[in-house]
């Protein structure tokens, strides 16, 4: 054990030992010498191609929800086939969010909380019903089951003779 207990000790002890025997021992000399890394054409997105991506499905309402945040696009960029669309969302490295759809990119904003100190909204239908009285219950089905229908092996008789 190299018995470090500082940083610069630390430092010492990466330059005078472990790099020469991970350079002596790990690495191999490449086949070829000569640089094979090639530039980035116009067509990379770098930000996109280092962000984290998660497929997500639009809502009715036009909203897409990622990472516990619900994300409304922006009516200019609603076209057809988007709801219930599956899209792709980007979480780039500064923490933005990106929401791709076809290969465009859709502008979104997120959607704030909810506030929780507002009052319940009253009924927007007047029933006619005071509110300390419960609904009385329906009845359209009464004497629904009263006769009973014919056996099963009847009724397909009776399904196969009208074909």
């Amino acid at each position: 054990m190299a018995e470090v207990r500082t940083l610069e000790e630390a430092n010492a002890y990466l330059d005078t030992e472990f790099l020469p025997w991970w350079n002596a021992a790990l690495t191999v000399a490449p086949a070829n010498a000569e640089d094979a890394h090639r530039e980035l054409g116009r067509e990379h997105d770098l930000h996109a191609i280092l962000s984290h991506i998660e497929r997500r499905r639009v809502t009715n309402d036009y909203t897409v929800r990622y990472a516990g945040k619900v994300y409304q696009i922006d009516r200019r960029d609603i076209r057809v086939g988007l709801r219930q669309a599956d899209v792709v969302v980007e979480q780039r490295l500064d923490g933005s969010i990106h929401v791709r759809f076809q290969g465009q990119y859709l502008r979104v904003r997120r959607c704030g909380e909810p506030r929780r100190d507002l009052a319940p909204a009253e009924p927007a239908l007047n029933t006619g019903v005071p509110p300390d009285k419960p609904p009385r219950k329906s009845t359209w089905m009464k004497n629904f089951f009263a006769k009973p229908g014919p056996d099963i092996e009847r009724a397909i008789r009776i399904s196969n003779a009208r074909s």
